[in-house]
């Protein structure tokens, strides 16, 4: 690919079982494939197969930037991490899209991936310092907490280098793990921290002084200014109606109203002169949305929202009220960040989003009497204080005493005290805990998110049923695509959305009410956009926090621009495309072939449909089963996928280019 813009066109691979460093090229993959996710993904159905299991050494560490990588793309310092993830039952093909700043660095190296698979014989750590790879001895960095092992690398390598790190929890195969990039930005969920502590492997440090050629500089940067515009206000300007669920949409299902920063008991520090509090953002990005922290009694670091939104109801109950996102919750976020752990699932455990008013699951196993202090060496009274956020984390990412059991992820553990349960009265409250916290149909093929806001969704919500339920994961950020709630909006402008929504309802979908969610109808166009555009955003890729699309509430017409993607990749690229064109080549290629892959490893349509067995339980005043079947039909035919097993038919397949695909499953015994 030499002389293409965007892509730097090489792609290094590195076996640790034998320390060898090849490269390969880019054009293997893209255009076709773009990048990021799609490119992952691509790269994951040719190397690993169904029968790999997630520590094994054949497991592959997939990280593919894309063509705006390190561009002045707004948000374009996202990358993607493939692999298959230890944490669902059974282990399958999982994704994340982590920020910061190592995506960017690794363009300026001059590699668009990287691929990692092998283990090596003894802890190690990668050095990439442009064209030049080292595979160095990690004594120095393992046992170090990633806080820790990134002060170690500024002082090996210099402020400018960059890393992916894993923490205790990583190296001890906590199927929760994340591999931390930087102090604010991680893997999140998928447990890929303790993939890349099977292999040996603390970190990756790059460093990189190259540049990145973009095809139309001057239009590049038009697109940034312009669409920076749309996702953020200037000083003064009004905001919002309901500024809180523009930032945290799940709130007004919680018993109490999340305050900012400002209003909130950290807020209270910072006006009294003992906490200091920074923004800042991943590379290119417009938002800004990583607050810092500096007590004056010493405890910092960062994170976005959701370090501190997993635990502010535990918080809040255990201060009586009195206090709001205060220091305690900002400390189990940077400790999660310290000891590798994911925010979102390690507090799963004891925060199960499906629940209401802190019905969480520690409660109930308290209230069953199957945990006390004394069985479980954990300051249950003091929940939602940092004393019990440190006992409680620091047992899981050292796997000391019920932390081993609680490493290996809240559907093993909680199904462990069933099996394991003595006599029939504690197995019957065990049971009871389970089938009120897990769904009760397994094997799942996914990790998702269990947010109690499908009820208040700000997509459709029947749109983002049938979205979360087909995919690999949540991806409820994708409901940015389509977001239109009258209450993200100024308040005067209510019936300008409203007639907004009925216009873009019937242009892109052919019906005024397919953003009305009283209704299902026109939901399957909805939700097949919101895939693509997810596919689209994350293959760039770019920060879907930062990319608007139908809608912004900083235009005089509250319109966005549903053609950024487009935008975009000519600028960078040279190479022109429609919206529709990157919906059908990115966006749909992607979904089926990770379609494909979840088939392969044995995902069908009673998977799909047994996952919302929780939803029917929590939504039964909207969710209906007849109508729900009804509408996956539609949406698999919609899809050209097989409407009995949910598989992608060899058309459509090959519709799309991959053949290859249709070939292998057909080959495995799979009807296509």
């Amino acid at each position: 690919m030499e002389g293409q813009f965007g892509w730097t066109g090489k792609i290094l691979r590195i076996d640790l079982s034998n320390d060898a460093v090849t490269e390969e090229r880019t054009d293997k993959f893209a255009p076709k494939f773009i990048g990021g996710r799609a490119m992952g993904a691509r790269v994951y159905w040719e190397e690993v197969g169904p029968e790999v299991g997630a520590f094994d050494p054949e497991n592959k560490i997939i990280v593919m930037t894309g063509p705006a990588t390190g561009t002045l793309g707004p948000g374009a310092g996202r990358f993607s991490v493939v692999c298959k993830s230890p944490d669902p039952i059974p282990n399958c093909f999982f994704y994340s899209d982590p920020g910061g700043h190592f995506g960017s660095e690794l363009k300026f190296a001059g590699y668009d991936g990287l691929i990692l698979q092998g283990k090596a014989s003894r802890p190690a750590y990668l050095w990439i310092n442009n064209g030049r790879v080292e595979l160095i001895d990690a004594h120095r960095l393992w046992g170090a907490t990633t806080r820790e092992a990134y002060t170690e690398i500024r002082r090996l390598y210099g402020d400018r280098a960059k890393a992916m790190v894993i923490g205790p929890a990583g190296e001890r195969l906590c199927r929760e793990a994340v591999i931390a990039c930087g102090l604010a930005s991680a893997t999140g969920e998928g447990g890929f921290g303790a993939v890349m502590g099977s292999k040996n492997l603390k970190a990756i440090v790059v460093r990189g002084t190259g540049a990145i050629g973009v095809a139309r500089p001057q239009q590049l940067i038009d697109i940034y200014n312009r669409f920076s515009r749309l996702v953020t206000r200037k000083p003064g300007e009004p905001g919002p109606q309901n500024a809180r669920r523009a930032i945290q949409h799940f709130t007004q299902t919680r018993p109490i109203a999340v305050p900012f920063v400002d209003d909130s008991a950290v807020g209270e520090e910072i006006a009294r002169g003992n906490a200091e509090r920074r923004w800042g953002g991943c590379f290119a990005c417009p938002v800004s949305c990583i607050q810092g922290y500096r007590f004056k009694d010493g405890l910092s670091g960062a994170g976005q929202c959701n370090e501190i939104m997993e635990v502010i109801e535990d918080e809040w109950l255990f201060h009586k009220g009195q206090k709001k996102i205060g220091k305690d919750a900002i400390e189990f976020g940077i400790l999660c960040q310290e000891l590798g752990l994911s925010d979102t699932q390690v507090m799963g455990h004891i925060y199960p989003r499906h629940n209401l008013h802190s019905a969480n699951w520690v409660r109930l196993l308290i209230d069953a009497g199957l945990w006390t202090e004394e069985s479980t060496g954990l300051p249950l009274a003091r929940m939602g204080s940092s004393e019990f956020f440190r006992a409680y984390l620091k047992k899981v990412a050292y796997r000391e005493g019920i932390g081993d059991e609680l490493a290996e992820g809240q559907t093993r553990y909680l199904r462990s005290l069933v099996d394991e349960a003595k006599g029939e009265e504690q197995r019957r409250k065990a049971l009871e805990v389970f089938e009120e916290v897990i769904q009760r149909n397994e094997p799942s093929y996914s990790v998702h998110w269990k947010i109690p806001a499908a009820e208040s969704a700000t997509s459709p919500r029947w749109a983002w049923l049938l979205a979360i339920s087909t995919g690999v994961r949540c991806d409820h950020i994708a409901d940015q695509a389509v977001n239109s709630r009258g209450e993200m909006f100024p308040a005067d402008k209510a019936g300008q959305i409203a007639q907004l929504r009925r216009e873009e309802g019937l242009r892109l979908y052919g019906s005024e009410r397919a953003l009305d969610e009283s209704t299902w109808e026109g939901k399957v166009g909805v939700a097949m956009r919101m895939q693509h555009l997810a596919v689209e955003t994350d293959s760039l890729p770019v920060c879907r926090f930062a990319l608007p699309r139908s809608f912004s509430y900083y235009t005089p017409d509250l319109r966005g621009d549903p053609t950024y993607g487009a935008q975009l990749f000519g600028a960078v690229t040279g190479i022109d495309r429609t919206e529709a064109q990157m919906s059908e080549l990115v966006g749909e290629r992607g979904i089926n072939l990770e379609r494909a892959i979840l088939v392969r490893e044995g995902r069908r349509r009673e998977h799909d449909i047994s996952w919302t067995d929780y939803y029917y339980r929590r939504f039964s005043s909207w969710l209906n089963r007849d109508k729900l079947n009804q509408v996956m039909d539609d949406f698999y035919a919609a899809r050209g996928w097989r409407v009995d097993t949910g598989v992608p038919t060899r058309w459509k397949l090959e519709q799309l280019g991959l053949k290859d695909v249709t070939e292998e499953l057909a080959g495995r015994g799979v009807p296509v």
